[in-house]
């Protein structure tokens, strides 16, 4: 899912890992602290192996 904003997975694990702020994450990436917090809900919710809509 980050991938299809724009945002390198490998460091958005690291800005969780580092318990960044929406804000700090938004401001690096260039996008939306919206958008950071959509993406460290399905973080959390569904883990680091999902995918999503691959039939």
């Amino acid at each position: 899912m980050t991938n299809e904003v724009g945002i390198d997975f490998d460091n958005f694990i690291d800005g969780i890992a580092k318990d960044r702020s929406d804000t700090e994450m938004a401001e690096e990436f260039g996008v939306t602290p919206k958008t950071i917090g959509h993406l460290k809900n399905h973080f959390w919710r569904y883990g680091i192996n999902d995918i999503q809509g691959q039939d």
